[in-house]
């Protein structure tokens, strides 16, 4: 785990296309990589933290011995992000996201939209079929992270989460791979902002995010 100081084991719930790259600079990449759930076939990926705890028990190791962190993002702006980021996936990550990738090179945002609503089965699981809160709660629906920061003040909550456990950090002063798509409102008609609300109720019941014009 993220041992960032003696006797302060912490698991980062990587919601993606949420400050992930932020977060790593911040801990310290060598340190970051070191952690278990990136080394174990069973913890890899962008678990939740359901899947954390179920992938666990077979482990001998309970998640609720360590300090759980994560961020969340605007729901608007994560499928903006989400959306460009498998559109331009590469190499490795490309393969192992063949066909999802194959479908966003042939959608604009807007049928990328159209296509959410009616998406294959088999992408049901896929990120973008969730709503960003599955990342951080248990299986009644309540949040079960202790700490949550937000993408849109990133480098406030680190500072916050850092005096609250009294961890060593090097908070970025600048973006880290920053997103090149800050104006995600442009991507939206009034009605598709209206769809991504009622898609996301849970995340704004939860967060209090609204549409920003």
């Amino acid at each position: 785990a993220l041992g960032l100081r003696r006797g302060l084991p912490m698991i980062f719930v990587h919601t993606p296309k949420c400050g992930g790259s932020y977060i790593a600079h911040a801990i310290g990449e060598k340190r970051e990589r070191r952690c278990f759930t990136r080394k174990h076939p069973a913890l890899k990926g962008h678990k939740t933290y359901m899947e954390y705890k179920t992938a666990m028990i077979p482990l001998g190791i309970d998640i609720d011995d360590f300090i759980t962190f994560s961020v969340i993002r605007d729901p608007w702006s994560w499928h903006v992000s989400l959306y460009h980021y498998v559109k331009g996936l590469t190499g490795v990550d490309q393969r192992k996201n063949q066909k999802l990738h194959a479908i966003m090179n042939k959608l604009s945002f807007s049928e990328y939209l159209v296509w959410l609503e009616n998406m294959e089965d088999e992408f049901h699981d896929s990120y973008n079929a969730k709503n960003v809160c599955d990342w951080v709660i248990d299986d009644k629906g309540e949040i079960a992270v202790d700490f949550i920061l937000r993408q849109e003040k990133l480098d406030e909550d680190l500072l916050r989460f850092q005096k609250e456990y009294g961890i060593l950090l090097n908070i970025p002063k600048k973006p880290v791979n920053a997103s090149k798509h800050k104006a995600y409102q442009k991507y939206y008609s009034p009605a598709e902002v209206d769809y991504i609300a009622k898609r996301h109720q849970r995340d704004i019941d939860l967060f209090a995010y609204s549409f920003e014009a």
